[in-house]
């Protein structure tokens, strides 16, 4: 069972992600390849890119929305049967949790290089938006995307000056 210490930050990752995290995960059993994420720091910074984790009610169906809606690559999984695992694309990492610590309903934002191009390819493959891109005020054109648990990615480009 993994346990989250009830902590919040909101964290700028080296690489311009922004997310808003929910604490720091402790396992009694990590996947391997978790190790490794957490090892290859040592050779990159002083801290690495947050990586959220969200509570998601069946993780085979996650796996399959974040790969085939939204583009992701499903990275790894764990347990018996598996009940965390990590899906990614291009920088972005988000760990997903089968009835995990936390609550459905989590929020991120993820920076994207055209955030147009990318509503146009959720629209294509049904994804769930919430909101269309849109002008904010502070300077970011931005789109929410939900998953199947009503986790919320904000998926945002920096205007044009």
């Amino acid at each position: 069972m993994h346990a989250l210490m009830s902590r919040y930050a909101l964290t700028m990752g080296r690489l311009g992600s922004v997310v808003l995290l929910g604490g720091l995960l402790g396992c009694s059993s990590e996947p391997e390849s978790l190790r490794e994420a957490a090892r290859a720091v040592q050779d990159e910074a002083e801290l690495s890119s947050p990586r959220p984790i969200l509570n998601v009610h069946d993780l085979q169906a996650s796996f399959r929305y974040y790969r085939d809606q939204l583009g992701f690559e499903v990275d790894w999984e764990d347990g018996e049967p598996p009940d965390f695992g990590s899906v990614s694309r291009g920088d972005a990492v988000v760990f997903l949790c089968e009835g995990c610590q936390g609550t459905p309903g989590a929020w991120m934002m993820i920076f994207a290089r055209d955030v147009d191009a990318l509503h146009t390819e959720f629209v294509d493959t049904h994804a769930r938006i919430r909101m269309a891109p849109k002008d904010m005020p502070w300077g970011i054109r931005e789109m929410h995307v939900s998953d199947l648990d009503g986790n919320v990615i904000r998926f945002g480009t920096g205007d044009e000056e």
